[in-house]
């Protein structure tokens, strides 16, 4: 398995520098009573995308953006910055990947009845530097 340390690393430097409505709060994981807007890593997974001789992961990883503010046009500039700052992006210094792919964007009321998420979900072809 390819480690994914690096790859969510390159993303989160890539949102806190190209997203300033987030202020710089990209979590790993959020935890109750962090300042919102901010944006966490919700879930991700592999599938296995070797060739010939190239050991390969695609990876799908899902980035949550939360607000406590009821105003979903809001959530959703903040959506839109997030997809535009990682669509066809690629951090080739930190490991071998290819551009990535945003596979969906979604903004929805949260169950609390109070706040607003986001969802944006990229996938990346990551290869194996070993």
């Amino acid at each position: 398995m390819i480690d994914i340390e690096p790859l969510i690393q390159a993303i989160r430097a890539r949102l806190i520098v190209q997203v300033p409505a987030l202020g710089g709060r990209v979590f790993d994981r959020a935890t109750e009573g962090d300042e919102t807007p901010y944006a966490a890593f919700d879930t991700f997974y592999a599938v296995a995308a070797d060739a010939e001789c190239i050991e390969a992961e695609d990876w799908t990883i899902q980035i949550g953006i939360y607000h406590s503010m009821t105003s979903k046009a809001e959530v959703g500039k903040i959506v839109g910055q997030v997809k535009a700052a990682l669509h066809g992006w690629a951090d080739t210094d930190a490991l071998t990947m290819h551009p990535l792919r945003v596979t969906l964007v979604r903004v929805m009321d949260d169950p609390d009845g109070v706040s607003v998420h986001g969802v944006v979900q990229v996938e990346a072809l990551v290869e194996s530097d070993g």
